[in-house]
């Protein structure tokens, strides 16, 4: 009698150490997911006095729209970056392959590709700000070809600007995604590229045979990544530029709108979340598509 109080009173402690535990993350999902996300979604039809309205979607299509629109500019901008990155994303498997093969002066090179992604972002932009100045390494090298560089700086020209942070973002975007290659690239089974060999298989015969097979669920997992977040795509614009010389991303647009709204005014909150609203509305089915169209590829499995 008295064991059987005893495995009940231990079963009661236990339904209430499992249940306090698991209140922690509903609470913070009800809160911070649930809630933001409702509030969010009823604030885009609604006016400063909290009156129902559909003004938010009209001046965001306005902006989106018009000739020179900063939200218009901003998703250029935006999928200009993203284009651009996925260009590059077999660039960073080929690279990563070759420093896989130990190439000559790998280890250098392995340096130089993971080296800003244990630098602070703050001194990269700033050592970058003065390599292409006027004074710098780049507008000497084109002074000595006698091409004419800009007084004013790459920066300061709506011309340049933006393609002077893509460049950026290009060599700051390498190392992240290399190192999930090079993690896929060392779990190949050392045997199947050794027979490979034997059966006289060349290198890029064997890049695009075997090793782009065997790491297939890691590239369709990259790609989906990159699609989830294809209208997030961008530099870091305020340490550049600040969104001057039509440099605007739609992640700066958001932060810039509600980082200059000091008078608190609530009204613009509300187009904030109307163009978080109808951007979901436009990725979501994109990212569901390439998610379903990256599992009809099959995957190699091995151990």
């Amino acid at each position: 009698m008295v064991e059987n109080k005893k495995n009940e009173l231990r079963k009661k402690e236990k339904t209430i150490f499992l249940t306090a535990m698991l209140l922690i993350p509903i609470i913070h999902f009800l809160v911070f997911y649930l809630y933001i996300n409702l509030s969010s979604f009823t604030l885009a039809f609604q006016d400063a006095q909290g009156g129902w309205t559909l003004d938010n979607f009209e001046y965001f299509f306005k902006e989106l729209t018009a000739a020179d629109g900063s939200i218009g500019l901003a998703l250029k901008n935006t999928l200009l970056y993203f284009v651009v990155g996925l260009c590059f994303f077999p660039t960073g498997i080929i690279i990563s392959y070759f420093l896989y093969k130990k190439i000559f002066g790998y280890r250098y090179f392995r340096i130089v590709f993971y080296l800003p992604s244990i630098i602070s972002s703050m001194v990269l932009v700033t050592v970058f700000k003065e390599f292409v100045k006027p004074w710098g390494p780049v507008g000497l090298i084109f002074e000595q070809l006698g091409h004419p560089f800009p007084a004013v700086g790459l920066f300061s020209l709506e011309e340049t600007a933006t393609t002077t942070i893509i460049i950026y973002t290009i060599w700051l975007g390498l190392p992240s995604n290399m190192l999930m290659w090079g993690g896929a690239l060392t779990r190949i089974p050392q045997e199947v590229l050794e027979a490979a060999c034997i059966d006289g298989c060349g290198i890029w015969r064997e890049l695009w045979s075997i090793i782009l097979p065997l790491i297939m669920p890691t590239i369709s997992s990259l790609l989906i990544f990159s699609m989830t977040g294809f209208l997030g795509a961008g530099g870091p614009i305020l340490l550049f530029t600040g969104g001057a010389s039509g440099t605007s991303t739609l992640n700066f647009w958001m932060f810039n709108q509600v980082y200059s709204n000091k008078s608190g005014v609530e009204g613009f909150y509300g187009v904030l979340s109307a163009a978080g609203l109808f951007f979901t509305t436009i990725a979501t089915p994109i990212v569901l598509f390439v998610r379903w169209l990256a599992e009809k590829i099959p995957a190699v499995e091995y151990i």
